[in-house]
């Protein structure tokens, strides 16, 4: 996952009061967390539970969120993006992660299942975790752009002309790249796929 540049612009909505957390936060001022997490835990987890559908996987990610600002309370600056702005781009990593984790294991499980009808083997639970991550580190491995579009369109339907409107680019490029991103998939994960295994494909 990629990590959002920890950075504030000092005209945006709220910007005095963020300034104001923010530099309470730098000094180790827990108190600015609480009235932080007062501020933007709803929206936080709204969003999240927009894309994984989970309340309680929601409220993890927004926990999450907030422990990565305090962890990195003091490398903020003041200009960019506002705290929640920053807030909700990690949520929705974290989401996003999640739908692409449970994709896989929609994707793998009916074959395990064929394959092994009885609880798996500690070989076997070894070699579906092999899997998961092999697929995680080919999406890791893709360029950004080609790992956005993929995302749009195999976990968010998108169509290749909206895709195209929220990257700013054109249609064909978008086709472009997802054609690339498949055949790096394959190629990636050929020790996992067969030949005509329909699994990186949109539904």
């Amino acid at each position: 996952m990629e990590h959002s540049e920890l950075s504030f612009d000092p005209h945006s909505v709220g910007a005095e009061r963020d300034q104001e957390l923010m530099r309470r936060l730098r000094v180790d001022d827990t108190g600015a967390l609480d009235e932080l997490m007062t501020l933007y835990w709803e929206d936080l987890v709204r969003y999240s539970w927009s894309i994984v559908d989970s309340v309680d996987d929601a409220e993890d990610f927004a926990q999450q969120a907030f422990f990565q600002l305090w962890r990195r309370r003091r490398e903020l600056e003041h200009r960019g993006a506002g705290i929640r702005s920053y807030l909700l781009r990690i949520v929705r990593n974290l989401s996003l992660n999640e739908r692409r984790h449970r994709s896989v294991i929609e994707k793998v499980g009916p074959r395990l299942r064929e394959t092994a009808p009885c609880p798996p083997t500690p070989a076997e639970a070894i070699e579906e975790e092999e899997l998961r991550a092999a697929v995680q580190a080919a999406l890791d491995a893709l360029p950004p752009r080609r790992r956005e579009v993929y995302t749009l369109i195999r976990f968010h339907g998108l169509s290749y002309r909206e895709a195209a409107e929220v990257m700013g680019i054109s249609p064909q490029t978008v086709a472009n790249q997802l054609s690339t991103a498949l055949a790096e998939l394959r190629r990636s994960l050929r020790d996992y796929l067969t030949a005509d295994d329909p699994a990186l494909e949109r539904r």
